[in-house]
Protein backbone atom coordinates (compact mmCIF):
# COMPACT_ATOMS: atom_id res chain seq x y z
CA UNK A 1 0.00 0.00 0.00
CA UNK A 2 1.10 3.43 -0.45
CA UNK A 3 2.04 5.17 3.11
CA UNK A 4 -0.12 8.04 3.98
CA UNK A 5 2.32 10.96 3.51
CA UNK A 6 2.81 9.71 -0.45
CA UNK A 7 -0.73 9.69 -0.96
CA UNK A 8 -1.58 12.81 0.34
CA UNK A 9 1.30 14.20 -1.68
CA UNK A 10 0.19 12.80 -4.94
CA UNK A 11 -3.49 14.16 -3.88
CA UNK A 12 -2.23 17.78 -3.73
CA UNK A 13 -0.13 17.18 -6.96
CA UNK A 14 -3.17 16.50 -8.40
CA UNK A 15 -5.55 19.03 -6.95
CA UNK A 16 -2.43 21.40 -8.07
CA UNK A 17 -2.87 20.33 -11.86
CA UNK A 18 -6.89 20.52 -11.83
CA UNK A 19 -6.62 24.19 -10.57
CA UNK A 20 -4.11 25.12 -13.39
CA UNK A 21 -5.88 23.11 -16.05
CA UNK A 22 -9.00 25.14 -14.50
CA UNK A 23 -7.66 28.53 -15.31
CA UNK A 24 -8.26 29.61 -19.21
CA UNK A 25 -5.00 32.56 -20.28
CA UNK A 26 -5.63 31.82 -23.56
CA UNK A 27 -8.21 33.59 -26.07
CA UNK A 28 -9.94 30.40 -27.43
CA UNK A 29 -9.94 29.21 -22.87
CA UNK A 30 -11.37 32.43 -22.01
CA UNK A 31 -14.05 32.33 -24.59
CA UNK A 32 -14.89 29.14 -23.46
CA UNK A 33 -15.33 29.35 -19.72
CA UNK A 34 -17.11 32.81 -20.46
CA UNK A 35 -19.32 32.24 -23.33
CA UNK A 36 -19.26 28.41 -23.34
CA UNK A 37 -20.53 26.93 -26.62
CA UNK A 38 -24.28 24.81 -26.13
CA UNK A 39 -25.02 25.81 -22.80
CA UNK A 40 -28.33 27.56 -23.01
CA UNK A 41 -28.75 30.79 -20.93
CA UNK A 42 -30.12 29.64 -17.88
CA UNK A 43 -27.01 27.18 -17.17
CA UNK A 44 -24.94 30.30 -17.95
CA UNK A 45 -27.26 32.19 -15.33
CA UNK A 46 -27.08 29.18 -12.57
CA UNK A 47 -23.55 29.35 -12.84
CA UNK A 48 -22.85 33.55 -12.26
CA UNK A 49 -25.66 32.94 -9.55
CA UNK A 50 -23.57 30.07 -7.90
CA UNK A 51 -20.28 32.19 -7.95
CA UNK A 52 -21.96 35.18 -6.87
CA UNK A 53 -23.99 34.14 -3.96
CA UNK A 54 -22.36 36.50 -1.16
CA UNK A 55 -24.30 39.26 -2.88
CA UNK A 56 -27.48 38.69 -1.75
CA UNK A 57 -26.34 36.92 0.95
CA UNK A 58 -24.17 39.89 2.22
CA UNK A 59 -25.67 42.95 0.56
CA UNK A 60 -29.15 41.64 -0.48
CA UNK A 61 -28.35 42.16 -3.96
CA UNK A 62 -31.42 40.49 -5.74
CA UNK A 63 -30.79 41.58 -9.59
CA UNK A 64 -29.58 39.39 -12.70
CA UNK A 65 -26.08 39.10 -10.95
CA UNK A 66 -27.12 37.02 -7.80
CA UNK A 67 -30.41 35.44 -9.91
CA UNK A 68 -30.60 32.21 -12.05
CA UNK A 69 -34.10 33.45 -13.35
CA UNK A 70 -34.01 34.24 -17.17
CA UNK A 71 -36.82 37.15 -16.58
CA UNK A 72 -34.74 39.11 -14.27
CA UNK A 73 -31.89 38.61 -16.55
CA UNK A 74 -34.38 40.20 -19.91
CA UNK A 75 -36.02 43.23 -17.34
CA UNK A 76 -32.64 44.05 -15.03
CA UNK A 77 -30.86 44.41 -19.10
CA UNK A 78 -33.54 46.76 -20.05
CA UNK A 79 -33.37 48.71 -16.80
CA UNK A 80 -29.51 49.23 -17.75
CA UNK A 81 -29.79 50.12 -21.17
CA UNK A 82 -32.96 52.24 -20.32
CA UNK A 83 -30.17 54.25 -18.42
CA UNK A 84 -27.77 54.71 -19.90
CA UNK A 85 -30.02 55.51 -23.19
CA UNK A 86 -30.72 58.90 -21.39
CA UNK A 87 -26.98 59.62 -20.92
CA UNK A 88 -25.20 58.22 -23.78
CA UNK A 89 -23.31 60.96 -25.82
CA UNK A 90 -24.03 63.81 -27.36
CA UNK A 91 -27.51 63.13 -25.14
CA UNK A 92 -29.01 66.37 -23.12
CA UNK A 93 -28.75 63.45 -20.29
CA UNK A 94 -24.99 63.40 -21.12
CA UNK A 95 -24.19 67.12 -21.08
CA UNK A 96 -25.98 67.33 -17.88
CA UNK A 97 -23.72 64.71 -16.35
CA UNK A 98 -20.71 66.64 -17.82
CA UNK A 99 -22.16 69.29 -15.14
CA UNK A 100 -22.82 66.76 -12.08
CA UNK A 101 -19.20 65.30 -12.79
CA UNK A 102 -17.85 68.78 -12.51
CA UNK A 103 -19.87 69.48 -9.69
CA UNK A 104 -19.41 66.63 -7.94
CA UNK A 105 -15.10 67.20 -7.99
CA UNK A 106 -14.98 70.12 -6.61
CA UNK A 107 -17.79 69.09 -3.72
CA UNK A 108 -15.82 66.17 -2.52
CA UNK A 109 -11.99 68.35 -2.73
CA UNK A 110 -10.31 68.24 0.45
CA UNK A 111 -9.75 70.97 2.54
CA UNK A 112 -6.62 69.71 4.08
CA UNK A 113 -5.42 66.17 2.47
CA UNK A 114 -7.41 62.75 1.94
CA UNK A 115 -6.65 59.23 0.61
CA UNK A 116 -6.76 59.65 -3.43
CA UNK A 117 -9.43 56.44 -3.60
CA UNK A 118 -11.44 57.48 -1.21
CA UNK A 119 -11.92 60.49 -3.21
CA UNK A 120 -12.19 58.66 -6.19
CA UNK A 121 -15.10 56.62 -4.88
CA UNK A 122 -16.98 59.62 -3.40
CA UNK A 123 -17.13 61.55 -6.47
CA UNK A 124 -17.91 58.55 -8.86
CA UNK A 125 -20.41 57.42 -6.90
CA UNK A 126 -22.26 60.70 -6.71
CA UNK A 127 -22.08 61.51 -10.36
CA UNK A 128 -23.57 58.30 -10.89
CA UNK A 129 -25.97 58.46 -8.60
CA UNK A 130 -27.03 61.99 -9.19
CA UNK A 131 -26.18 62.31 -12.96
CA UNK A 132 -27.22 58.61 -13.55
CA UNK A 133 -29.85 56.87 -11.65
CA UNK A 134 -32.00 59.97 -10.76
CA UNK A 135 -32.34 61.36 -14.56
CA UNK A 136 -35.28 63.63 -13.63
CA UNK A 137 -33.71 65.88 -10.82
CA UNK A 138 -33.68 69.47 -12.93
CA UNK A 139 -31.75 70.87 -10.22
CA UNK A 140 -28.55 68.36 -9.80
CA UNK A 141 -29.05 68.11 -6.11
CA UNK A 142 -26.22 66.95 -4.08
CA UNK A 143 -26.79 63.44 -2.40
CA UNK A 144 -27.83 64.83 1.40
CA UNK A 145 -25.78 63.59 4.61
CA UNK A 146 -28.41 60.52 6.35
CA UNK A 147 -27.62 58.06 8.76
CA UNK A 148 -24.07 57.54 6.88
CA UNK A 149 -22.53 59.94 4.51
CA UNK A 150 -21.31 58.90 0.90
CA UNK A 151 -17.60 58.12 2.08
CA UNK A 152 -18.86 55.53 4.63
CA UNK A 153 -21.32 54.11 2.23
CA UNK A 154 -18.67 54.11 -0.24
CA UNK A 155 -16.23 52.65 1.84
CA UNK A 156 -18.67 49.98 2.56
CA UNK A 157 -19.25 49.13 -0.76
CA UNK A 158 -15.29 48.83 -1.08
CA UNK A 159 -15.16 46.40 2.09
CA UNK A 160 -18.02 44.26 0.28
CA UNK A 161 -15.82 43.95 -3.00
CA UNK A 162 -12.65 42.84 -1.42
CA UNK A 163 -13.00 41.26 1.66
CA UNK A 164 -16.71 39.64 0.90
CA UNK A 165 -18.27 41.58 4.23
CA UNK A 166 -19.18 44.92 5.51
CA UNK A 167 -19.85 46.30 9.26
CA UNK A 168 -22.90 48.05 7.37
CA UNK A 169 -25.32 46.28 7.92
CA UNK A 170 -27.58 45.85 4.48
CA UNK A 171 -30.70 47.21 6.18
CA UNK A 172 -28.55 50.27 6.61
CA UNK A 173 -27.39 50.40 3.06
CA UNK A 174 -31.19 50.03 1.60
CA UNK A 175 -32.39 52.59 3.57
CA UNK A 176 -29.97 55.29 2.68
CA UNK A 177 -29.89 54.10 -0.84
CA UNK A 178 -33.59 54.28 -1.20
CA UNK A 179 -33.37 57.92 -0.39
CA UNK A 180 -30.57 58.64 -2.46
CA UNK A 181 -31.93 57.06 -5.25
CA UNK A 182 -35.36 58.89 -6.33
CA UNK A 183 -35.24 57.83 -10.10
CA UNK A 184 -37.09 54.46 -9.15
CA UNK A 185 -41.03 55.82 -10.08
CA UNK A 186 -42.16 53.13 -12.42
CA UNK A 187 -40.53 50.44 -10.15
CA UNK A 188 -40.44 51.82 -6.55
CA UNK A 189 -39.74 48.38 -4.75
CA UNK A 190 -36.82 47.41 -7.04
CA UNK A 191 -33.95 47.33 -4.46
CA UNK A 192 -31.38 50.59 -5.14
CA UNK A 193 -28.41 48.18 -4.61
CA UNK A 194 -28.95 46.48 -7.65
CA UNK A 195 -28.32 49.70 -9.34
CA UNK A 196 -25.16 50.81 -7.15
CA UNK A 197 -23.57 47.63 -7.46
CA UNK A 198 -21.84 45.96 -9.28
CA UNK A 199 -21.38 48.94 -11.77
CA UNK A 200 -20.77 51.61 -9.62
CA UNK A 201 -18.03 49.52 -8.00
CA UNK A 202 -16.20 48.57 -11.28
CA UNK A 203 -16.44 52.38 -13.08
CA UNK A 204 -14.93 54.13 -10.04
CA UNK A 205 -11.63 51.81 -10.46
CA UNK A 206 -11.35 52.59 -14.01
CA UNK A 207 -11.81 55.96 -13.02
CA UNK A 208 -9.01 55.69 -10.44
CA UNK A 209 -6.75 53.83 -12.47
CA UNK A 210 -6.69 56.10 -15.32
CA UNK A 211 -6.15 58.68 -13.12
CA UNK A 212 -2.94 57.36 -11.77
CA UNK A 213 -1.63 56.68 -15.30
CA UNK A 214 -2.48 60.07 -16.38
CA UNK A 215 -0.01 61.39 -13.92
CA UNK A 216 2.39 58.54 -14.40
CA UNK A 217 2.49 58.48 -18.31
CA UNK A 218 2.45 62.05 -19.86
CA UNK A 219 1.14 61.14 -23.44
CA UNK A 220 -2.48 60.51 -21.45
CA UNK A 221 -2.98 63.86 -19.84
CA UNK A 222 -3.60 66.00 -23.24
CA UNK A 223 -6.08 63.42 -24.71
CA UNK A 224 -8.07 63.75 -21.53
CA UNK A 225 -7.74 67.17 -20.78
CA UNK A 226 -9.00 67.69 -24.25
CA UNK A 227 -12.23 64.97 -23.64
CA UNK A 228 -12.83 67.32 -20.61
CA UNK A 229 -13.17 70.81 -22.69
CA UNK A 230 -14.82 69.25 -25.64
CA UNK A 231 -16.67 66.38 -24.01
CA UNK A 232 -18.11 64.91 -27.41
CA UNK A 233 -17.95 61.26 -28.81
CA UNK A 234 -15.98 62.34 -31.69
CA UNK A 235 -13.15 64.29 -29.54
CA UNK A 236 -13.40 61.14 -27.02
CA UNK A 237 -12.63 58.64 -30.41
CA UNK A 238 -9.23 61.59 -32.22
CA UNK A 239 -6.25 62.60 -31.33
CA UNK A 240 -5.48 66.15 -31.24
CA UNK A 241 -1.60 65.62 -31.72
CA UNK A 242 0.50 64.58 -34.24
CA UNK A 243 0.24 61.00 -36.26
CA UNK A 244 0.27 57.86 -33.75
CA UNK A 245 -0.65 60.16 -30.43
CA UNK A 246 -3.30 58.36 -28.58
CA UNK A 247 -6.65 59.45 -28.10
CA UNK A 248 -8.89 59.42 -24.82
CA UNK A 249 -10.67 55.89 -26.20
CA UNK A 250 -7.18 54.81 -26.43
CA UNK A 251 -6.15 55.18 -23.22
CA UNK A 252 -8.53 54.19 -21.46
CA UNK A 253 -8.74 51.16 -23.04
CA UNK A 254 -5.06 50.81 -22.01
CA UNK A 255 -6.11 50.78 -18.65
CA UNK A 256 -8.43 48.63 -19.33
CA UNK A 257 -6.53 46.37 -21.09
CA UNK A 258 -3.44 46.63 -17.96
CA UNK A 259 -6.00 47.12 -14.69
CA UNK A 260 -9.13 45.62 -15.88
CA UNK A 261 -11.58 45.60 -12.80
CA UNK A 262 -12.11 42.28 -12.61
CA UNK A 263 -8.90 40.36 -13.52
CA UNK A 264 -10.51 37.11 -13.08
CA UNK A 265 -13.74 35.94 -13.86
CA UNK A 266 -14.62 31.89 -12.43
CA UNK A 267 -17.27 29.55 -13.24
CA UNK A 268 -18.40 27.34 -11.17
CA UNK A 269 -19.46 24.49 -13.74
CA UNK A 270 -22.10 21.52 -12.25
CA UNK A 271 -19.76 18.86 -14.22
CA UNK A 272 -20.57 15.54 -13.10
CA UNK A 273 -18.23 13.84 -10.58
CA UNK A 274 -16.09 12.14 -13.04
CA UNK A 275 -15.59 15.22 -15.74
CA UNK A 276 -15.01 17.03 -12.08
CA UNK A 277 -11.97 15.29 -12.14
CA UNK A 278 -10.71 15.94 -15.15
CA UNK A 279 -11.44 19.54 -16.03
CA UNK A 280 -11.72 21.37 -12.28
CA UNK A 281 -14.90 22.26 -10.97
CA UNK A 282 -14.32 25.80 -10.65
CA UNK A 283 -13.17 27.44 -14.04
CA UNK A 284 -11.23 30.66 -14.33
CA UNK A 285 -10.88 32.86 -16.86
CA UNK A 286 -7.77 35.04 -16.40
CA UNK A 287 -8.32 38.21 -18.31
CA UNK A 288 -5.76 40.73 -17.01
CA UNK A 289 -3.56 37.71 -18.33
CA UNK A 290 -5.26 36.95 -21.73
CA UNK A 291 -4.79 40.82 -22.20
CA UNK A 292 -1.47 40.57 -23.31
CA UNK A 293 -2.45 38.95 -26.36
CA UNK A 294 -3.64 40.49 -29.11
CA UNK A 295 -6.53 39.34 -31.51
CA UNK A 296 -5.22 36.81 -33.38
CA UNK A 297 -3.44 35.28 -30.26
CA UNK A 298 0.01 36.60 -30.41
CA UNK A 299 1.65 38.03 -27.30
CA UNK A 300 2.31 41.40 -27.69
CA UNK A 301 5.65 43.35 -27.74
CA UNK A 302 6.37 44.83 -23.93
CA UNK A 303 2.67 43.89 -22.92
CA UNK A 304 2.88 44.86 -19.17
CA UNK A 305 4.03 48.40 -20.29
CA UNK A 306 1.51 51.27 -20.42
CA UNK A 307 1.64 51.81 -24.60
CA UNK A 308 -2.38 53.68 -25.90
CA UNK A 309 -0.87 53.77 -29.15
CA UNK A 310 -1.10 50.28 -29.54
CA UNK A 311 -4.84 50.78 -29.66
CA UNK A 312 -4.16 52.04 -33.02
CA UNK A 313 -2.64 49.16 -34.74
CA UNK A 314 -4.81 47.46 -37.56
CA UNK A 315 -4.71 44.09 -35.14
CA UNK A 316 -6.33 45.13 -31.51
CA UNK A 317 -4.87 43.86 -28.10
CA UNK A 318 -7.86 41.74 -26.39
CA UNK A 319 -10.62 42.98 -24.95
CA UNK A 320 -12.20 40.58 -22.19
CA UNK A 321 -12.72 43.45 -19.45
CA UNK A 322 -16.17 43.68 -19.73
CA UNK A 323 -17.03 39.71 -20.04
CA UNK A 324 -17.84 37.80 -23.28
CA UNK A 325 -20.91 36.47 -24.92
CA UNK A 326 -24.37 36.23 -23.39
CA UNK A 327 -23.42 37.79 -20.35
CA UNK A 328 -21.32 40.79 -21.52
CA UNK A 329 -21.46 43.75 -18.97
CA UNK A 330 -24.52 45.61 -21.25
CA UNK A 331 -22.34 48.95 -20.21
CA UNK A 332 -19.43 48.01 -22.28
CA UNK A 333 -20.24 50.83 -24.43
CA UNK A 334 -20.52 53.80 -22.18
CA UNK A 335 -18.56 53.26 -19.32
CA UNK A 336 -14.91 54.15 -21.59
CA UNK A 337 -15.98 57.48 -22.63
CA UNK A 338 -17.93 57.66 -18.89
CA UNK A 339 -14.92 56.77 -16.84
CA UNK A 340 -13.13 59.54 -19.14
CA UNK A 341 -15.21 62.60 -18.30
CA UNK A 342 -14.97 61.93 -14.39
CA UNK A 343 -10.99 61.32 -14.84
CA UNK A 344 -10.58 64.33 -16.85
CA UNK A 345 -12.96 66.39 -14.58
CA UNK A 346 -10.68 64.59 -11.45
CA UNK A 347 -7.42 66.21 -13.11
CA UNK A 348 -9.12 69.46 -13.97
CA UNK A 349 -9.39 69.84 -10.77
CA UNK A 350 -6.30 68.73 -9.18
CA UNK A 351 -4.51 71.80 -11.03
CA UNK A 352 -1.31 71.03 -9.59
CA UNK A 353 -1.12 74.64 -7.76
CA UNK A 354 -3.97 74.98 -5.47
CA UNK A 355 -4.04 70.98 -4.78
CA UNK A 356 -1.98 68.12 -6.03
CA UNK A 357 -1.82 64.47 -6.01
CA UNK A 358 1.30 62.36 -3.52
CA UNK A 359 2.55 59.25 -4.88
CA UNK A 360 3.33 56.40 -2.02
CA UNK A 361 6.29 56.76 -0.25
CA UNK A 362 7.03 53.28 -0.17
CA UNK A 363 8.21 52.31 -3.43
CA UNK A 364 6.92 48.32 -3.38
CA UNK A 365 4.75 46.52 -5.56
CA UNK A 366 0.77 47.29 -5.25
CA UNK A 367 -2.19 45.03 -5.90
CA UNK A 368 -3.50 48.52 -7.33
CA UNK A 369 -1.68 51.08 -9.21
CA UNK A 370 -3.72 53.67 -7.27
CA UNK A 371 -2.64 52.36 -3.46
CA UNK A 372 -0.82 54.88 -0.90
CA UNK A 373 -1.84 58.00 -3.58
CA UNK A 374 -3.51 61.09 -1.70
CA UNK A 375 -4.72 64.34 -2.35
CA UNK A 376 -3.22 67.52 -0.91
CA UNK A 377 -4.24 70.86 -0.69
CA UNK A 378 -1.19 73.00 -1.19
CA UNK A 379 -3.17 76.91 -0.45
Amino acid sequence: MTPPIKFFRAIIRCSKKMIKAGRGKTIDAVREVLDPPDVDMHALLQMRARANRSLDQVLGITSTFASEDERTHEEDIGRVERLLSVVNLETTGWRRLVKVADRSVFHFLPTSSCEFATFIRCVTFHTWVVGVLNPDDPHNRELQHVDLTVEQITNAIFEFSEHGQTNVSPTQIHNILGQWVTGREDDPDYRAINLVFPLYDKLWRLVAATVICAQRYPVSRNPLLDFCENPTRRQFAISMGGSGDPSAADVVNEVLRLYPPIEQISRPYGLPRWQAMLKCHVQTADIKAVQEYDEGGSRMPEPREFMPERWQNEIKPAMFAFGEGKLRCPAHGWVPAAAALIAAKVMDGIDGVRLRMERPSGGGDTRYNWEGWTVRRVR
